[in-house]
C-alpha cells in the first residue's frame, strides 16, 4: 500500500475510488465503508483508497497510526493519503471538493453523518453535484450505533467488554517496559511497568488481561492507578504475567484488556494487599480460557 501526504500525490491517472475519515479504531462500521470503497473500485476499475487524518483533535487515539495504516492495508486499501488536521481545518468546502477532483476522484464513500471543511459546513450534497457519492448507513450493535466517541466513553469508564463488542475484535494497547520501583517483586508478585506508546485513557482499576510478547500470549493481571496502599500519587501501568519471570526491560508488550475485576483500593495493610493480588490471579487464571 502506499501512504503519500496530500501535498504529495499528483492526479491518480487511473482514478480514484476513495473513503474520508479519522477511522480512529477502524471499527466495523469504518470497516463496512472500506470495504464499499474496494468494491466500488473493482466495480469500476479504480483504485482503492481513503483519505484521512494522521493527527487530530481528540482526547485521546483509540489505536496508533501505524496499526489504522495495516488494517487499511488489510482491507484491500491500495493508496493512503493523510494529512494532520490542522494542515487543511481553514479549507472551505469548494476548496476540498477541488483537491479530490485534481487528484482524479471518481467515487466517494462516506458515512451517514459526514461533513467537512471549514466548521464543517460541506454537506453530502455538495459532494453529490461533483462525484458519485456512496452514503452507509451507520453500523448497531444491540441497537446501538458504533462510533468512534461512544468507545473512548466505554474505555474511560472500564467497560472492556463493550469496547470489545463494539469494536468487533479484541482492543489492545502497547507499552515499553520500563524500570519501577520493584514493590511487585517484594510483594512476590513482579510487575513490568509500561509506559505507553499511545496516550490512550482506561479507568483505573485491576483488569484480566492477554499480555503479548513475541508472538506468545500469557495471562495476566493487568493494574492502572496509583496504588493507594502505598500511598503513591503517581498512576502507573503494570502488568503482572502469571508465571512468568523473564528480564524484559526496554521491551515493547502488547495488552488485551478482558475484564475489569475491581477498583484500585486502599488496603489496611501489606498482606491484606498480597491476599487481594493473590484472588485476583486466582480469577483471571479461571476467567481467561483462551486467547482470542
Amino acid at each position: 500500500m502506499e501512504i503519500r501526504h496530500f501535498s504529495d500525490i499528483d492526479v491518480v491517472g487511473k482514478g480514484l475510488s476513495i473513503a474520508i475519515g479519522k477511522f480512529d479504531g477502524v471499527h466495523p462500521g469504518h470497516k463496512k465503508i472500506i470495504e464499499e470503497v474496494v468494491r466500488k473500485a473493482k466495480e469500476k476499475r479504480l483504485i482503492p483508497s481513503v483519505f484521512t487524518f494522521k493527527h487530530f483533535p481528540v482526547e485521546f487515539y483509540i489505536t496508533l497510526w501505524e496499526e489504522r495504516i495495516l488494517f487499511f492495508e488489510n482491507l484491500g486499501i491500495e493508496i493512503c493519503i493523510w494529512c494532520d488536521y490542522e494542515e487543511i481545518s481553514f479549507w472551505q468546502p469548494f476548496e476540498f471538493i477541488e483537491y479530490l477532483k485534481c487528484i482524479n476522484v471518481q467515487s466517494i464513500i462516506v458515512g451517514e453523518n459526514f461533513q467537512f471543511g471549514c466548521h464543517r459546513k460541506g454537506k453530502i450534497e455538495d459532494l453529490k453535484k461533483e462525484f458519485e457519492v456512496f452514503v452507509v448507513k451507520p453500523v448497531t450493535i444491540d441497537g446501538e450505533e458504533i462510533n468512534s466517541t461512544k468507545i473512548r466513553e466505554y474505555l474511560k469508564n472500564g467497560d472492556i467488554e463493550r469496547v470489545n463488542k463494539l469494536l468487533g475484535r479484541d482492543f489492545s494497547f502497547k507499552g515499553k517496559v520500563i524500570t519501577g520501583n520493584s514493590k511487585g517483586r517484594t510483594l512476590g508478585f513482579p510487575t513490568a511497568n509500561l509506559s505507553l506508546l499511545g496516550n490512550i485513557k482506561i479507568k483505573e482499576g485491576v483488569y484480566g488481561c492477554w499480555v503479548k510478547y513475541k508472538d506468545n500470549f500469557y495471562k495476566s493481571g493487568l493494574s492502572i492507578g496509583s496504588c493507594p496502599t502505598f500511598n503513591n500519587q503517581e498512576q502507573k501501568i503494570e502488568v503482572h504475567i502469571i508465571g512468568f519471570d523473564e528480564v524484559i526491560y526496554g521491551e515493547i508488550l502488547e495488552v488485551f484488556p478482558v475484564v475489569r475485576i475491581r477498583d484500585q483500593k486502599k488496603f489496611e495493610n501489606i498482606e491484606r494487599l498480597k491476599e487481594a493480588i493473590r484472588e485476583d490471579i486466582e480469577k483471571i487464571s479461571e476467567m481467561l480460557i483462551y486467547p482470542f
